[in-house]
C-alpha cells in the first residue's frame, strides 16, 4: 500500500511539474512579449539612429536581458544578409520566431517610415525561467511529500493493528472451526468483508451438517434393508424349501432387495443432479417426454389398475430445460402419483401454456398431503407417518424432483386436486 502510494505521488509530482512548467512558460511569454512591445514603442519615439546589440556566448543571459537592433531600411538587406539574427524588412509589426548563430530567437519587429525595430531574445532564456518558476512552485510539495508518505505509512500501521490479530487468528485456527471470527476494533473498511467470510462459515457449517444428516440417514436406510435381508437369507438357510414359511420368506426377501434398489437408484440420482447444475438449458418438447415417462410407469400403473390420462392443449409446447433434469422430474412424480394412489385408481397430467411460462399438474386420487406437511416432504428421508408403511419408498422423490427443478430455474407447488381430490404437484418451467 504504502509502495502504491509512493507511485502515486511520484506519478503526480510530475503531472505537477509539467503543468507549473506549461503555466509558468505561458506567463512570462506574455509578461516578456508585452515588454518587448512597449520597448519597441519607446524606442520609435526616443532613438533615430542605428543600433547594434553584442551577444556574449559564454554569459548566462537571464529573463531581463534583450537585444536591441535599430536599422535603417536602406542597410537592413545588406546587414540581414550578413548577419542571420536580423529579420529582413517587413511591412507590420509582428513577433518572428528565427533561428540563428545566436540560438533560435524570439523576435519582435517594428517598422517605422524609415528605420526597423527588432528587440530579440534566446528562447531558452524563456523556458529556463519557466523551469525556475515551476521548480519554486513544487519545491512545498517536495518537502511535504516525504513527510505526507511516512504520516499515511504510520496511520496504516495504526489503522490495521487489528490485521495482525486476524493474521494470527487464522494461524492458529483448527480447519474443522468454522465458528465466527471476532476481532475487536476492526477498521470499517475490513468489517464487511468479516462479515461476510463469518456468513460464508457459517453456510459452509450448515452444508457440513446437512451433509452429515443426509449421509446418517443413507446408512441408516441402507442398513435396514441389508439386515433384513441377511436375516432373511439365514432363514432361508435353515428352512425347508418345499415348506410355507420358505415361499413367505421369499417374498419378504424380493421386497427387501426392491427397498434397496429403489433407495440406490434414488441416491444416484439425488447425486447425478447436484453433479450437473452447469449444464444447460435447451428448448424440449414437454409432451415427448411425458409419453415417455408414462409408457416406463404403465406396468406399475397396471399392477394396480391405475388409468393414466393425459390432456395437453397443444403437442408443440416446449421448456427449457436438460434432458436428465425434466426426465427425472416427470419419472418421480408419475411414480409417486402411482405408489400413492389406491387400487382402481386414477392419474391425470394437464400441460397447458402462457405467455412466458410452461405448467405441468399431475393430478392423483390418493390421500393427498395436508397444507401443514406440504414443506416437510421437499426434505430428504422425510416420509410421512401415516404412508411410510404402505408403499416402499426412500423419502428421497420430491427431494430429487426440487434439486431438478431448481436446476432449470422452474418452481414447483403442492396442493389439493379439484379433480381427483388427492394431491396436485405444480411445475411451473420457462419458455
Amino acid at each position: 500500500m504504502i509502495w502504491s502510494i509512493s507511485i502515486l505521488s511520484v506519478i503526480l509530482l510530475i503531472l505537477l511539474a509539467l503543468a507549473a512548467y506549461s503555466i509558468a512558460l505561458e506567463e512570462s511569454e506574455e509578461i516578456i512579449d508585452q515588454q518587448m512591445i512597449e520597448m519597441s514603442n519607446f524606442l520609435s519615439r526616443e532613438v533615430k539612429s542605428e543600433v547594434r546589440s553584442v551577444f556574449d556566448f559564454k554569459r548566462r543571459y537571464g529573463e531581463r536581458d534583450l537585444f536591441i537592433d535599430i536599422t535603417n531600411k536602406s542597410s537592413l538587406e545588406t546587414r540581414s544578409n550578413r548577419d542571420n539574427y536580423i529579420v529582413p524588412e517587413l511591412q507590420a509589426a509582428q513577433f518572428v520566431i528565427k533561428k540563428s548563430s545566436r540560438g533560435t530567437l524570439k523576435i519582435y519587429v517594428k517598422p517605422t517610415a524609415t528605420q526597423q525595430i527588432q528587440i530579440s531574445q534566446p528562447i531558452i532564456v524563456r523556458k529556463n525561467l519557466a523551469k525556475e518558476l515551476a521548480f519554486n512552485m513544487l519545491v512545498p510539495y517536495l518537502i511535504l511529500m516525504p513527510l505526507s508518505i511516512i504520516a499515511i505509512y504510520l496511520l496504516i500501521r495504526f489503522h490495521l493493528r487489528p490485521l495482525e490479530q486476524l493474521k494470527l487468528a487464522f494461524a492458529q485456527r483448527d480447519y474443522n472451526d468454522l465458528s465466527e471470527i471476532q476481532i475487536k476494533e476492526l477498521p470499517i473498511e475490513i468489517k464487511p468483508a468479516m462479515n461476510e467470510l463469518n456468513s460464508l462459515f457459517l453456510r459452509i457449517e450448515e452444508a457440513q451438517m446437512q451433509q452429515k444428516v443426509f449421509v446418517a440417514n443413507a446408512a441408516h436406510e441402507l442398513r435396514t434393508p441389508l439386515t433384513s435381508l441377511s436375516l432373511q437369507s439365514d432363514l432361508l438357510i435353515k428352512t425347508k424349501p418345499d415348506s410355507p414359511i420358505y415361499n413367505e420368506n421369499i417374498i419378504d426377501l424380493n421386497l427387501s432387495l426392491k427397498r434397496m434398489t429403489h433407495l440406490v437408484g434414488q441416491l444416484m440420482s439425488l447425486a447425478h443432479q447436484e453433479t450437473l447444475q452447469d449444464e444447460s438449458l435447451q428448448s424440449l418438447h414437454l409432451i415427448d417426454y411425458v409419453r415417455q415417462c408414462v409408457s416406463q410407469m404403465l406396468a406399475n400403473a397396471r399392477h394396480k389398475n391405475i388409468d393414466i390420462q393425459v390432456d395437453c392443449e397443444s403437442e408443440n409446447i416446449a421448456v427449457l430445460a436438460k434432458h436428465s433434469s425434466l426426465e427425472s422430474i416427470l419419472m418421480n412424480l408419475i411414480d409417486n402419483a402411482v405408489k400413492y394412489s389406491p387400487q382402481f385408481g386414477q392419474i391425470l397430467i394437464v400441460i397447458y401454456a402462457t405467455d412466458q411460462h410452461v405448467y405441468l399438474e399431475v393430478h392423483d386420487s390418493g390421500s393427498g398431503i395436508s397444507e401443514e406437511q406440504r414443506d416437510l416432504v421437499f426434505q430428504r428421508f422425510v416420509r410421512l407417518q401415516e404412508t411410510q408403511n404402505q408403499v416402499i419408498g426412500s423419502g428421497l422423490g420430491l427431494s430429487i424432483v426440487q434439486s431438478a427443478v431448481e436446476s432449470i430455474h422452474a418452481s414447483i407447488q403442492l396442493n389439493s386436486s379439484e379433480q381427483l381430490k388427492g394431491l396436485k404437484v405444480s411445475v411451473i418451467f420457462k419458455k
